[in-house]
């Protein structure tokens, strides 16, 4: 089912993949700390007030009074959306490898990093491989959304070397098939390797499944009136992590994943649009 905003509608909202990822953990009950750079700027404040009213942790995120803060614009239609990009030269595309340390992964029992992470600047790219190398040091579990954007122009050797790295690997079919050339769930598994013990493969509107110890568990999206589809799976991402880290099953945590996902596309705004673990427990349990 598919609903639609006004066409004049303008709003606010509050994006950013693995910072979504963080909030939507948060909100199903995990510790989630933060790593980035914002501007000196109202977008930078209006983000860090969003992220702590999340109960995100934001000790680690850098006001950067020489840069600007990233936007982009999210054009919504008939639930799908395209998004038009403003960050070059952002506060975020300055992070570096300066700014991590072993400090960021105390009490931690995962990182999570994108393929955005790898591809908004060479110097994030390093912050992102040297805080996973710093993770498996440590024995933190290293968890990957491949998030492959085209318009980024990311360097698809360096993506995929860290997808194979990784303990949990995310991917679209769309993004299977742009850095794999293939998004069927077997080739997927053989085109990773044997590095990620865990492969989340998501298919839209039609679920997603979870390929680990040889197996494959399919979860089917629940009904929904869909608004905007931006963040999902950020949502799904968020939630399955949370689920996992508090002991869940792969396949049981996949199934309040893929319900998360589904829900926040009721509303715009990417995280702001996200719901709450008592909303996805009321849905689930009538699953």
């Amino acid at each position: 089912m598919r609903g639609d905003l006004p066409p004049d509608y303008l709003g606010r909202g509050f994006g950013g993949d693995v910072a979504n990822v963080a909030v939507m953990a948060a909100r199903m009950g995990a510790t989630a700390r933060l790593l980035t750079r914002v501007g000196e700027d109202a977008p930078g404040r209006l983000l860090m007030d969003f992220w702590r009213r999340a109960r995100v942790d934001v000790d680690r995120v850098t006001v950067d009074a020489s840069a600007p803060t990233g936007v982009y614009v999210n054009a919504v239609r008939a639930g799908e959306h395209r998004f038009h990009y403003y960050r070059s030269n952002s506060a975020a595309s300055l992070l570096g490898e300066e700014d991590v340390d072993g400090g960021l992964l105390e009490g931690a029992d995962a990182l999570h990093t994108s393929g955005i992470s790898l591809a908004i600047s060479g110097s994030s790219a390093r912050a992102a491989e040297r805080a996973a190398d710093l993770a498996r040091e440590r024995g933190v579990t290293v968890t990957f959304c491949v998030n492959h954007r085209p318009s980024l122009r990311p360097d698809p050797e360096r993506g995929l070397r860290f997808a194979r790295a990784a303990d949990i690997v995310v991917l679209s079919g769309e993004d299977a098939r742009a850095l794999l050339g293939t998004g069927e769930p077997d080739r997927v598994r053989d085109a990773l390797g044997d590095g990620p013990r865990e492969i989340v493969l998501t298919d839209g509107a039609a679920g997603a499944l979870v390929l680990t110890d040889g197996a494959e568990h399919r979860v089917a999206s629940p009904p929904v009136r869909v608004v905007d589809t931006a963040g999902a799976g950020d949502a799904l991402t968020g939630t399955y992590l949370a689920r996992r880290l508090a002991g869940a099953r792969p396949a049981e945590a996949l199934e309040t994943a893929v319900i998360a996902a589904a829900l926040s596309c009721r509303y715009p705004g990417c995280a702001r649009s996200y719901p709450t673990a008592d909303e996805v427990a009321r849905v689930a349990a009538t699953a």
